[in-house]
């Protein structure tokens, strides 16, 4: 919106903004029981602080919330989530994974929750990093409508696949 010259530059007519906004890589987990463990990755993820996080977030959410039971880790086609160490690591941990298609963001069921999480810890303004970081981690663990999401997202997984089937490997709703 534009103000001719003459009118008063009111406070309350200008919205701060970030120039170059901060941005922060984050690995989270989901399941039916809504939200787990969050970890806030320094620098770029690569196949060592990948094993790292599995071992530290990954392992102890499991046992919170399986006990001995079996369960399916699902992660994406990242190299870092390939590399032979990261997959022998989970193999000699006994973790079964869901095999996963090339190219289909459509059935990550935790690229939603992370939209929906932005939208939430956006409606907080924050002007550093740290802001930053605390309002997400506080949302991750506080929030009951993503602690809900979570939930719903995961079951929705027989769903995505059969979406995906249906179109061929093409883009679905999802």
């Amino acid at each position: 919106m534009r103000r001719l010259q003459s009118e008063v530059s009111l406070k309350e007519n200008f919205n701060q903004t970030v120039k170059h906004p901060e941005k922060i890589m984050v690995w989270g987990i989901i399941s039916v029981h809504g939200t787990g463990r969050l970890e806030i990755v320094e620098g770029i993820m690569n196949q060592h602080k990948y094993k790292d996080v599995l071992q530290r977030r990954l392992l102890p959410q499991l046992r919170d919330w399986y006990g001995d039971r079996e369960c399916i880790f699902m992660q994406d086609g990242a190299p870092c989530h390939k590399a032979r160490s990261v997959m022998t690591f989970l193999q000699n941990k006994n973790i079964r994974l869901l095999e996963w298609p090339g190219n289909s963001p459509d059935l990550n069921p935790i690229e939603g929750l992370w939209n929906e999480l932005k939208r939430e810890v956006l409606k907080t303004p924050f002007t550093t990093k740290r802001e930053l970081i605390e309002k997400l981690i506080d949302t991750w663990h506080r929030s009951d409508r993503i602690r809900c999401l979570a939930g719903k997202f995961i079951e929705s997984m027989p769903r995505r696949v059969q979406a995906v089937i249906k179109m061929k490997g093409g883009h679905t709703k999802y």
